[in-house]
């Protein structure tokens, strides 16, 4: 494992010691997880930019998996001390999150429907949930969750996939994301699974055991 601190004008305006604080954060979620999924990739590389742009508005953060060995992490660098302490408390859910990821596609697991994407999502969610405690704002769904459900199944992924992952024009938020989460959710409340067994399981397999349909 390694950890590529992006270099950025932003550099000298942080605190003396973040970057180490930010990279002992990492490598200590990375460790615990390994252990939990030790059929994830021991060979990722984390890259790390301070940047002002696409990033979580209520988090002031980003963090994406492009493959098993590459995660990509994102940060608000001119938030005040207080808004850099939250960066750092969400390091571990992040790190968590994104591994997960990173495991399924290094057994590996391909997601090439909307509705698998939404399983993926809702198993990282469900497993930074569990270990780190983390309330994520895209892991709490509505009552009516199951609407949504069904008019993701009716629209058959005819349809703009960014706007049910992030924003729709309606005003929703993280659509897919809800709905996985609410997937996972049934499978652990109808089967015998723990959250690390199902992040091993193809979706067709985590979606019967949920009986959401």
């Amino acid at each position: 494992m390694k950890i590529h601190f992006a270099e950025s004008k932003y550099g000298p305006k942080l605190p003396a010691n973040f970057k180490e604080r930010y990279k002992q954060e990492v490598e200590k979620a990375y460790e615990e997880v390994t252990k939990l999924l030790p059929f994830g990739s021991k060979h990722i590389n984390f890259f790390v930019q301070p940047r002002t742009y696409g990033l979580i508005k209520e988090t002031g953060d980003h963090a994406r998996t492009h493959n098993s060995e590459f995660i990509e992490m994102a940060f608000d660098p001119t938030t005040d001390k207080r808004g850099l302490e939250v960066i750092i408390s969400g390091i571990r859910p992040a790190v968590y999150h994104e591994m997960n990821h990173a495991a399924r596609f290094n057994i590996p697991i391909y997601h090439n429907k909307f509705i698998e994407v939404c399983i993926m999502e809702g198993l990282a969610t469900v497993f930074a949930r569990e270990y780190t405690g983390e309330k994520a704002l895209w892991g709490q769904y509505p009552k009516d969750v199951t609407k949504w459900l069904q008019e993701i199944i009716d629209k058959n992924d005819m349809f703009y996939w960014q706007e049910y992952l992030f924003k729709h024009p309606d005003g929703r938020r993280w659509i897919g994301y809800k709905v996985g989460t609410y997937i996972i959710d049934q499978t652990l409340e109808h089967s015998d699974k723990s959250i690390a067994e199902l992040s091993k399981m193809e979706c067709d397999d985590i979606f019967k055991l949920a009986k959401v349909l």
